[in-house]
């Protein structure tokens, strides 16, 4: 995670290669010309299931430095085109609704922001006050003694006025029943009168805390804020919450979601829900999850953020603001302030350490919170001497430069990075809902729409690099992360090639076995063509559990790449089966996405797909990870989180010269602080 490894929390140093220190080999590239048919490598037939996703031994990435796992060399006969095979040594005071808002946000490109937009760092400010005319997507049981408990539990009692409104309700009961509703012809109270009857907190028997039953989570820059309510009820719940967000890039909006947890006593009885599920598969979905006790999602809402101004004041850029949230099913009001940055350096004093996440040679990633705003990040601190003695300095500052440009949802982002005379430090968002490799080892494989979805994003995320140069190369499940809802996060960049235009190829042989491509095994150079191959082997193991040519001989594997035909299993998608031949091409130039993203968007596997909404995260993911908030650790090695976090003392000299090299690290937002250096206190 966070260019460290779950398992084994492996630091990812970058591999951004000096041209006189590539490690190069030799081959012949092996290409077909376009007029030539691609039968050996489009076949369908049987497909191996010896080799189960369980048993998957997982080969070690390849970086340029330890390429001890020599490519094959292969000549190619075009008139027999049979393939001989040697050896060889050689990542928003008026109502707005939100249906405009996600097709009306002015000229979003790939990476989801305005092309014009320019801000300062800073901070940003939401206070959420209340909501109102919030409704449920399904009636509820108009049962009069589990509706009395409920209500009788959910009000605390300083809200003397909301308490008189509950009782009106409750008084009130007998008239809002819905007589004879639905196919169980049971009476019921309707979902808009239903909100009325269900307080927005409970208190649980035996507990003294309440309980929200309805909350927000405001996101902004992958940070997550949970605005849950302290009073009133569905319909009028009431917030007063206040919660701060750093800015350190220019985005376009923040994106709210509101969830609310309905107890499964106060569902229709079991016939009404099999039967009304059938004729709604977005109400059979909401069923299920409160009938397993999980949250459900009610609505959402983009709200636009103006940070394209230059001042040094604090601006307030909603007062009081009534959102109407995209579905109409309720809307909250809002004000919200911004406070440019001054342009300040931190240190790890601005930080406090909660759990060490990931340890190596290199150093240490912890878990920390941020005084001022609160925020929880991923620190990775780096020692310079390890940096130094490894010959990566300039490969690090590369690698910072890579997390500092990027600007993709699906992209874990760089917040701060800054250094002491000892360490560099590097500040990410921090996301908690595992690695994508852990929930498909857990799954073997996932289903055809969750496929999709994730590969969608990650599409995004690589189109999203390519535009800025850079080459991933080392796309697989362990450098994906989930986030608290479900969306993907590349993470990883040790192994970026940077300004790589489209025309330009290297040949360092990097990268983990079982996703190399075939141009890249051949040692002729390759191109960002390299990253849409990946996509195509992750799309593969994810839908069937495998890697397409897996072996668990690495030179077997290395000939299958570049030899066997494409295996599709019994029944396998008619439409992902062509995007996977498109992908798996193993001529590069008619590799779909050779000529750029739009090609494999445009495939006809993603045609139900707005890539307007799905870059600003307008879908729900298929799976929501089991993450209870934005502290949750539980998807890291306990190994490491039952360590004291403490930034180590180093007692290591470097040089002036050597300190000079680290010139250009601190990075705070847009504003770029040179060689800034704080001295910072270790903490013990």
């Amino acid at each position: 995670m966070y260019s460290w490894k779950l398992s084994k929390f492996k630091f990812g140093k970058s591999k951004e290669e000096k041209e006189t220190k590539e490690t190069k080999h030799s081959g012949f590239f092996h290409s077909s010309k376009k007029d030539e048919p691609q039968s050996s490598q489009e076949t369908v037939g049987e497909h191996d299931n010896s080799v189960t996703r369980s048993s998957l031994d997982r080969k070690g990435t390849i970086n340029p430095s330890n390429s001890s796992v020599v490519p094959v060399r292969v000549s190619y006969d075009a008139s027999s085109s049979i393939s001989t095979v040697r050896d060889s040594n050689g990542e928003n005071s008026e109502s707005t609704n939100s249906s405009q808002n996600l097709d009306e946000t002015a000229n979003i490109g790939s990476t989801g922001t305005p092309n014009n937009a320019t801000s300062s760092s800073g901070m940003m400010t939401i206070k959420v006050y209340n909501g109102d005319d919030f409704i449920l997507p399904f009636p509820i049981t108009s049962n009069e003694q589990i509706l009395n408990k409920l209500l009788a539990s959910g009000v605390p009692p300083p809200h003397k006025e909301i308490s008189k409104e509950v009782d009106a309700l409750v008084a009130q009961l007998s008239r809002v029943q819905l007589k004879n509703q639905g196919p169980a012809d049971e009476d019921l109270i309707s979902s808009e009168s239903a909100a009325k009857f269900i307080p927005s907190t409970i208190m649980l028997p035996g507990s003294s805390t309440l309980n929200p039953l309805l909350y927000f989570t405001i996101e902004f820059d992958n940070t997550v804020a949970t605005i849950e309510a302290e009073y009133g009820t569905i319909a009028k719940p009431g917030f007063n919450k206040i919660s701060t967000f750093d800015v350190t890039r220019k985005l376009p909006y923040l994106k709210i979601d509101v969830f609310a947890r309905i107890p499964s006593i106060l569902l229709p009885s079991k016939s009404w829900q099999q039967e009304m599920g059938l004729q709604d598969e977005k109400l059979q979905v909401i069923l299920d999850k409160i009938n397993s006790n999980q949250d459900i999602h009610l609505d959402s809402f983009h709200l636009p953020i103006n940070l394209g101004f230059d001042s040094a004041a604090s601006i307030r850029l909603y007062n009081h603001h009534w959102i109407t949230l995209e579905n109409g099913l309720g809307k909250i009001n809002i004000s919200i302030d911004y406070k440019p940055s001054r342009n300040k350096p931190l240190s790890i004093d601005d930080f406090d350490l909660l759990k060490v996440i990931g340890k190596g040679s290199f150093g240490k990633v912890m878990q920390v919170r941020k005084k001022d705003t609160q925020k929880v990040y991923a620190l990775k601190a780096i020692r310079k001497s390890y940096i130094v003695s490894k010959s990566e300095v300039t490969h690090t500052l590369a690698e910072r430069t890579v997390l500092a440009r990027v600007d993709c949802p699906f992209i874990v982002p760089l917040k701060f990075s800054f250094q002491s005379p000892e360490k560099l430090y590097f500040v990410l968002a921090f996301i908690n809902g595992g690695e994508l490799f852990y929930h498909l080892q857990k799954e073997g494989r996932f289903d055809l729409s969750r496929a999709r979805f994730y590969t969608a994003e990650l599409l995004c995320a690589l189109d999203n690099l390519h535009k800025l140069d850079v080459i991933y190369r080392d796309l697989k499940p362990e450098n994906i992360l989930l986030d608290y809802q479900g969306h993907i996060a590349l993470c990883d960049f040790g192994l970026c090639k940077l300004n790589m235009k489209d025309d330009d190829k290297t040949d360092t042989f990097c990268g983990t076995p079982e996703y190399l491509a075939p141009e890249l095994l051949l040692g002729l150079g390759y191109s960002k063509a390299v990253d849409w191959w990946t996509l195509g082997v992750l799309l593969y193991e994810m839908l069937t559990g495998l890697p397409p040519y897996y072996d668990e001989d690495v030179p077997k594997m290395y000939k299958k790449i570049l030899q066997e035909p494409l295996v599709f299993p019994d029944g396998f998608d008619r439409e992902a089966k062509d995007l996977l031949i498109s992908l798996l091409s193993r001529d590069p130039t008619r590799r779909l996405g050779y000529n750029g993203a739009d090609e494999i968007r445009n495939h006809p596997f993603f045609s139900q797909l707005s890539w307007k909404r799905l870059l600003m995260k307008g879908y729900i993911p298929p799976y929501k990870p089991a993450v209870s908030n934005a502290m949750d650790t539980s998807n890291f090695d306990e190994e490491f989180t039952r360590e004291k976090p403490i930034d180590s003392v180093v007692d290591e000299y470097l040089s002036e010269s050597v300190q000079k090299q680290f010139g250009g690290w601190t990075y705070v937002g847009n504003e770029q602080l040179g060689s800034s250096m704080v001295q910072g206190r270790s903490i013990h």
